[in-house]
């Protein structure tokens, strides 16, 4: 099987699960009232919402052969990194300050 093949056979199997992952997200979205004012913690959770439903694309495309490699690469650390932050995104709550822990150890 060339790069094309082998491309195409990775969307057509992962197509539904995509398609129906970012259906979902479209739905949330339309759904949540955006006059609201939103904190930082509001807007990260939303960014990890979108993250959580677009992660099975990211993945299709580090997958793909056609996709440079240095590409592939790329899309495989961007989502280490949001898999790493998403870990951490129960922890952050409105009276999370950056660097407060460091202030305490300083004193």
């Amino acid at each position: 099987m060339n790069n094309y093949q082998l491309s195409e056979a990775a969307i057509a199997k992962n197509k539904r699960p995509v398609n129906q992952s970012l259906r979902s997200l479209q739905q949330e979205l339309e759904q949540e009232n955006t006059l609201i004012s939103e904190t930082p913690v509001v807007k990260f959770q939303k960014v990890l919402k979108i993250y959580r439903s677009i992660k099975p694309l990211l993945t299709v495309l580090a997958q793909l052969p056609l996709v440079p490699s240095t590409w592939r690469a790329a899309v495989i650390v961007f989502t280490q990194a949001l898999d790493a932050l998403s870990g951490v995104s129960g922890e952050i709550t409105a009276s999370f300050k950056a660097g407060k822990d460091l202030a305490e150890v300083t004193e």
